[in-house]
């Protein structure tokens, strides 16, 4: 797992005041109360994590689900917020089309489009943070639609980013090629991989790949921002029937029930052989938690993320880790 703090985010640990105080005594006092406000920040995200992993049915991540019972809760002076993060549009994986063929194109700046940030990311690489992409979308269309928290499915990952992201994982060119070549190939046969037949597939590369590489559903569609979710169903290559009714049908039904796997995929009349099966699944991979003590002008920001989870291990329990905390 060391790969998965080094290529995401870095943890930054941040302790005690920062601001120049004279007094020694002060200094000592201030510290001592930035201590316990850090402990009482941890033991809440402690709280809040073990209710994400109290969840009764961890196949789907929907409205009901115990951890929600903590979005805007107010103990003793902390605010908590809980944010699912990784059920946006991944600017440095996503591939051209997802934009040419829907209304996605309009979330551009003017003048800029699929083609210029694909050749950006060639240029540049792949970037941790949104901030990277503000050239390319306007600063309340990137927070809104877009983050960099996320894995990258075999079969959406546009072949170039994915290259860059096979290097990065393996230390190798020869291999970051290799991965780009498979891509293409899925991409010229119109052929898509399953989470059975993945590792076959990648080889004596898949221990270095996995689970950063994968073809799990990127999008929890109990989530997903409608405008995304509209344009996705709507995507004429997948041939979903009456796409504009069915959408409705499902922001109807996703506020009153959590839609499972099953669910989607009777509603969209989809299976694994549409590429529209591994956009919209049921499980959030990457969540935010906020804790917010607002009186003492102390916050703490927690980045949890899921572990896909490999063949032989279907039935296992979820993984999770903390990828990144910070206290102001």
């Amino acid at each position: 797992m060391i790969f998965l703090f080094a290529l995401f985010f870095i943890s930054a640990l941040t302790f005690g005041a920062t601001a120049y105080i004279s007094s020694a005594i002060i200094i000592q006092g201030r510290e001592k109360e930035d201590t316990i406000t850090m402990e009482e920040m941890n033991n809440l995200l402690d709280d809040v994590i073990a209710a994400i992993k109290s969840d009764p049915d961890p196949k789907v991540n929907g409205i009901d689900d115990p951890v929600w019972t903590w979005n805007g809760k107010n103990v003793a002076g902390y605010t908590v917020t809980v944010v699912p993060i990784s059920d946006r549009i991944n600017p440095n994986l996503v591939r051209k089309n997802v934009f040419d063929k829907t209304r996605l194109s309009l979330l551009f700046r003017p003048g800029k489009n699929a083609d210029d940030l694909q050749q950006f990311r060639e240029d540049s690489g792949l970037f941790l943070g949104e901030g990277a992409f503000h050239d390319f979308f306007g600063e309340g269309m990137l927070k809104k639609y877009f983050s960099s928290y996320g894995w990258a499915n075999i079969n959406l990952t546009d072949e170039f980013a994915a290259r860059q992201l096979g290097t990065i994982l393996t230390g190798d060119p020869i291999k970051g090629e290799a991965l780009r070549e498979k891509i293409r190939i899925l991409l010229i046969d119109r052929r898509l991989m399953d989470r059975e037949n993945l590792p076959a597939f990648l080889g004596i590369s898949f221990e270095e790949l996995f689970p950063f590489i994968n073809a799990e559903p990127l999008m929890n569609i109990n989530f997903v921002d409608p405008l995304i979710l509209n344009e996705l169903i709507a995507y004429p290559d997948y041939h979903v029937r009456h796409p504009q009714e069915l959408f409705f049908e499902i922001v109807s039904r996703r506020k009153t029930e959590s839609l499972s796997t099953e669910a989607i995929c009777t509603i969209l009349g989809i299976d694994e052989s549409n590429p529209l099966f591994y956009y919209l699944g049921c499980i959030t991979w990457f969540w935010e938690i906020n804790i917010v003590a607002a009186e003492k002008g102390r916050s703490q920001r927690a980045v949890l993320c899921r572990l896909p989870i490999e063949t032989y291990a279907v039935e296992a329990m979820p993984e999770y880790k903390i990828i990144e905390r910070r206290f102001k």
